[in-house]
């Protein structure tokens, strides 16, 4: 497991989710679930930043809607 920072930024200001825990490195473009209040939340994966001083990863993410209605938009889009 990875264990990368996650940022989200959806809004006019970015807001920390943490050192969530995936099983890969997401990528750009991709897809992430994430729970907020114990409800599934999809969110994009905008960008990644990579550090070179060896502090890990930073991945940030824009949030899409709950999980089951980001699902749901895939099929009737």
């Amino acid at each position: 497991m990875l264990e990368i920072i996650t940022i989200d930024v959806s809004g006019e200001n970015p807001k920390g989710l943490g050192a969530l825990k995936y099983k890969s490195m997401p990528r750009i473009g991709e897809w992430v679930e994430i729970s907020l209040d114990n409800v599934g939340n999809m969110f994009e994966v905008v960008m990644i930043a990579h550090s070179s001083v060896g502090a890990g990863s930073d991945i940030f993410v824009k949030r899409l809607s709950e999980s089951t209605q980001a699902q749901r938009s895939l099929c009737h889009g």
